[in-house]
């Protein structure tokens, strides 16, 4: 039998069980910072499966995507279609005000949405201003058919968008109308990423591997996540192509008092109180976060506190990425731990421990829970601290009693 003719850039691999996968690499000359017609390449070297029909289907697909950015779309913009109106979008202040990686994420999904094809055509040609709920729906059975149902989902979360900006400006859209409104969207975490929340012993374990494999940087990026709830961008403090200052740095950490966080996404320097004092009392809030930060060697206040120990220089992001697959494996934890997901878990752990606002911790701006903004303090902060320890102890007090009393002959 002759072999199936693959796509351009798909590569495959023999995995565990000489099964083959499929993947779409992205070409070294596309990757950042690499630019067409003023745009980063939209799309980023992702596994496409096992099985080579599904596999040369989203292949095609990306390289649509792909073809468009590298050739430039403005010639082939037809006044009214979608591809005209994603353009729109895109030049409007409500794209350009995005920080950079969500603007990537919306532009990712507009071309996938271009890209589907439709009974007739794919759905980038179509007039935007004839749009139905009927075609909306279609579009997003075929979306989750080829893409998944999270990135299906984020895919039709960013067509409401565009159509709500487009609608209040229907006179130089043309649309008057949202058909991806009340569509029973479920909801996605991102650009087509899922994520969940770690538990403590998941973060625990993670630490011990990391100190055992000698890479204590990463321990402390995940206490840094789990303990003060912060994101991995800011942890490791990669360079932003907005300019958003990251990282959590030595100059911010002050031993048995405070640590200091920088939150890019919102701006708010949130001082956290890593200790209280109850009646001449010194009472540890974060012993766990002190304990591996403690272990580190300091720098100087400008430096990183997590920093790549073979270069003393910041992680970059493939770097992180490589190691963190390799910490956890190495504990035994599941392929669906992304490092995310320590940030994840110590919100919710926050929320366990009976606290509803916890952005003297976390540093979010609004609290989507009530809508109500109430300005984040030391004694907020103070507060979340001392009650999410009762909660640990009750926790680890809870596991030890199942799991850690020995046998009693």
């Amino acid at each position: 039998m002759a072999e199936v003719r693959l796509p351009s850039y798909v590569q495959k691999h023999k995995l565990a069980g000489k099964v083959t996968g499929y993947f779409w690499v992205r070409p070294q000359w596309a990757k950042p910072p690499a630019m067409r017609h003023g745009q980063p390449c939209p799309v980023q070297s992702t596994p496409l499966g096992t099985d080579v029909a599904t596999a040369i289907t989203k292949a095609n697909a990306i390289n649509a995507a792909f073809k468009e950015w590298r050739d430039g779309s403005q010639s082939k913009l037809v006044p009214g279609s979608v591809m005209w109106l994603f353009d729109w979008y895109r030049g409007t202040e409500k794209y350009t005000e995005l920080r950079h990686v969500t603007r990537t994420g919306y532009k990712l999904a507009m071309d996938m949405v271009v890209a589907i094809e439709m009974k007739v055509g794919r759905f980038g040609t179509r007039q935007a201003k004839l749009i139905d709920a009927t075609a909306s729906d279609a579009l997003y059975k075929k979306a989750k058919e080829k893409h998944g149902e999270r990135q299906g989902s984020y895919m039709m979360q960013v067509c409401r968008l565009v159509w709500n900006q487009a609608s209040r400006h229907h006179k130089a859209t043309g649309v008057k109308d949202n058909p991806f409104s009340g569509m029973g969207i479920k909801s996605s975490s991102g650009a087509g990423r899922g994520n969940r929340a770690s538990t403590r012993t998941e973060y625990e374990a993670y630490k011990l591997a990391a100190a055992e494999m000698g890479k204590h940087s990463m321990a402390a990026a995940a206490a840094i996540l789990f303990e003060g709830c912060q994101r991995v961008y800011d942890a490791f403090g990669f360079e932003d192509p907005d300019g958003y200052v990251r990282g959590v740095r030595w100059g911010g950490y002050r031993p048995g008092e405070s640590i200091g966080l920088i939150q890019s996404k919102t701006g708010n320097v949130v001082d956290i109180p890593i200790v209280d004092r109850l009646d001449g009392e010194v009472v540890v809030l974060y012993p766990e976060l002190e304990a591996v930060i403690g272990g580190l060697t300091r720098g100087a206040d400008d430096d990183l506190i997590v920093r790549d120990e073979r270069t003393g220089a910041a992680y970059t992001k493939d770097y992180m990425n490589k190691l963190h697959r390799r910490i956890r494996k190495k504990a035994g934890l599941p392929d669906d731990l992304k490092f995310t997901s320590f940030r994840h878990g110590g919100i919710t752990e926050l929320g366990d421990s009976g606290e509803v606002d916890v952005r003297a911790v976390s540093g979010h701006k609004t609290l989507n829970v009530t809508g109500i903004y109430n300005k984040a303090s030391q004694e907020k902060a103070l507060r979340i601290a001392a009650r999410r320890r009762e909660h640990i102890t009750t926790l680890v007090g809870s596991l030890v009693a199942v799991e850690g009393e020995p046998d009693v002959e």
